[in-house]
């Protein structure tokens, strides 16, 4: 009896790894999905950029650069103005291959990423060197949003970001 027990225990451990499948404490099983994002992929070359719609307190979408490397999220001065979003006291550090910089920041009330809303918080603002209120890149998802999920995928073929809630 012990050992079908415990055969059975495994089993659910290694459905609940590769399926996505958790167990709940009453011992029922529920699905957690992935949240999907669509992307926009631009190439030119060797290069290759992923775009990202987003809505910030009810706004947009605007178009934002996916940015694993960015330790923070930013938003564009020129939209940041428009939206009339309120500056925090402070001033943060954004660090960058070209060094680190000093940097607005502002609030956020809501905002959302596709349509997987993301929780309020602060953002930095600069001024993007081809970003504007109106075309371009108007700011950057950066990983502070994206570490909040425990499995990122960024699916350049089929121009998804999956997001694996925790």
């Amino acid at each position: 009896m012990a050992r079908r027990w415990t055969a059975a225990a495994l089993v659910v451990v290694f459905a609940a790894a590769a399926g996505g499948v958790t167990v709940a404490r009453s011992g029922r099983t529920t699905e957690r999905k992935n949240l999907v994002v669509p992307l926009q992929v631009m190439k030119q070359g060797k290069q290759v950029l992923a775009l990202v719609p987003v809505k910030i307190n009810g706004a947009g979408p605007f178009t934002f650069a996916l940015d694993t490397g960015a330790s923070r999220s930013l938003v564009d001065s020129q939209l940041a103005a428009n939206l009339h979003v309120k500056k925090v006291g402070s001033m943060g550090k954004v660090g960058g291959v070209a060094g680190v910089t000093k940097v607005l920041l502002i609030k956020v009330r809501s905002w959302s990423a596709g349509p997987v809303k993301l929780p309020a918080t602060t953002i930095a603002m600069s001024n993007l060197p081809f970003g504007n209120a109106y075309v371009g890149i108007q700011g950057l998802l950066g990983s502070d949003m994206l570490s909040r999920f425990d499995v990122v995928t960024i699916d350049y073929g089929r121009e998804q970001l999956r997001l694996h809630p925790r």
